[in-house]
């Protein structure tokens, strides 16, 4: 295409940077617009006294995705930082006073499901057999091949793929109920779940891939943190000749004939097309006149939202020995916790929670003789979160960790920020405050999410967690690539 034809691309999660990579490699002129100081979207950074914060994803899952996102630009994931794998993947300490480790060891882990369960050993590995198969199936024919029409799912890959797919469409509850009894070893395979946004009885059985993802593939930390992989890109893009701007939060999107006027904090900008980035349901309600929003408020009303959370950005004297770089803290029964989400939402009685702690792996992200923690709780999207109740839960969660994992911090907290339900809406713009987007129901997944193109203002196109693939950062980095391809193809048939 001519560089003369262009693009605004409105946010720049991973899903805007990703999509402005693949759009400037074909040859459009793009400019991105960032709402806040920082690119990245929910991939912000926390720089202070001497600290170093990933605000938002630090898990580095599916190496595989990254790979082929680089190398599509003949790059590399190495020509811009180093990979550490991470041994063990994750600590879990459980309520009652037992705690495993997920190590990189698969005799080890057949061991340790056996230790919980008679025969437990074999039932994980045939459980991550078929978990690699359906990965296999599933980024081959529904991730990296974009299927956004009811037609595009009549083919014969897909009909072969099929018998897969229906014995798929039950619960991961009941999926993971034919594998294993403990119900200790259905978190162990569950807990990813959160990562998408789901409990166990709203997910789709087809998102056992996760514990291929988990148990087979790894989990990586890339050096500075997640931050790296923004930049990554960032530098990437700039030598595509991507042109981004900060604090240019938009205000409204205006289709005009022969194109589009982005109205931002930052100015006004001219485009042939726009791609939003943004919170979909934010873009939909709030920057397009009404004559060409695809849903009205009811319908985003009725959606299921992924949860919200309540983090602390902890920065500590001494080590905080023995958690791992990873760690969960579970109740022995976490219905209780998703119910608080999904059903009845109200902050979690008894919470199940994710601490991070890069500083087991990175020296640079706390100064000497400190610890660089944070701590994540899933909440119900939309919750109120006043001074009072943000101080309550604080105290609540400090004194759990401290039962649970032996960790007592309250006396060496140096440096703290929290981050919760309302600054998630602020920040991001995010409908009811959620963390993710939509949550991956049965109902919300695949052609069920919204669409990519806009049906009501031609030329406008979404990119990230709220359109296909879905939640995560490599998912986001696969909706870049489909959201380019359907403006590309677009354009090239008019």
């Amino acid at each position: 295409m001519s560089a003369d034809e262009s693009v605004v691309v409105v946010g720049s999660g991973f899903g805007g940077l990703s999509t402005a990579c693949y759009l400037a490699d074909a040859g459009l002129d793009v400019t991105v617009l960032e709402k806040n100081e920082q690119l990245g979207g929910r991939a912000s950074v926390i720089e202070a006294e001497g600290f170093k914060f990933d605000m938002g994803p630090s898990w580095y899952l599916m190496p595989d995705v990254f790979e082929r996102f680089f190398a599509h630009f003949g790059r590399e994931p190495g020509d811009f930082y180093d990979l550490e794998r991470l041994d063990p993947h994750y600590r879990i300490f459980f309520k009652d006073g037992d705690s495993v480790a997920v190590t990189d060891d698969r005799e080890e882990m057949h061991e340790l499901f056996d230790a919980y369960q008679p025969g437990g050993g074999d039932a994980l590995e045939e459980y991550l057999d078929t978990s690699e198969t359906h990965y296999e199936v599933a980024m081959e024919n529904f991730v990296y091949t974009d299927r956004p029409r009811l037609r595009d799912w009549v083919d014969l890959d897909v009909m072969r793929a099929a018998p897969i797919g229906l014995q798929l469409l039950g619960t991961m509850d009941d999926y993971v109920a034919d594998y294993f009894d403990h119900p200790k070893l259905r978190q162990i395979t569950q807990y990813s779940l959160v990562f998408l946004g789901g409990a166990p009885n709203n997910t789709p059985a087809l998102y056992n891939i996760m514990s291929h993802v988990d148990f087979n593939l790894g989990v990586y930390y890339p050096e500075n943190g997640m931050r790296s992989v923004v930049d990554a890109c960032l530098e990437l893009g700039e030598e595509l000749g991507v042109d981004y701007v900060t604090d240019a939060e938009v205000t409204e999107i205006l289709n005009r004939t022969g194109g589009f006027t982005v109205d931002s904090a930052a100015g006004e900008f001219e485009a042939d097309y726009v791609v939003s980035d943004a919170d979909y349901a934010h873009t939909e309600q709030e920057l397009l006149p009404e004559h060409e929003r695809q849903y009205d408020a009811e319908y985003w009303e009725s959606r299921t939202y992924a949860p919200s959370a309540y983090l602390m950005y902890l920065g500590v004297e001494g080590d905080v020995e023995p958690l791992a770089h990873h760690t969960l803290v579970l109740p022995t029964d976490w219905d209780g916790h998703f119910e608080q989400i999904f059903e009845e939402p109200a902050w979690p009685d008894d919470p199940a929670y994710y601490l991070c702690v890069p500083s087991k792996t990175d020296d640079d992200v706390a100064p000497e003789g400190h610890s660089n923690l944070f701590a994540l709780v899933p909440v119900a999207p939309d919750l109120e979160d006043d001074e009072a109740t943000r101080r309550r839960y604080r105290e609540l969660l400090l004194e759990d960790i401290a039962d649970n994992t032996g960790v007592d911090l309250r006396d060496r907290v140096v440096f703290e920020e929290t981050f919760a339900v309302s600054e998630f809406a602020d920040r991001y713009n995010s409908r009811a405050g959620t963390a993710l987007g939509l949550a991956h129901t049965l109902r919300q997944t695949a052609l069920l999410r919204p669409p990519r193109r806009s049906s009501a203002s031609p030329g406008l196109y979404f990119t990230g967690s709220y359109t296909t693939p879905g939640i995560g950062v490599p998912m986001c980095l696969v909706s870049g690539e489909h959201t380019a391809e359907s403006l590309l193809d677009d354009a090239g048939a008019a």
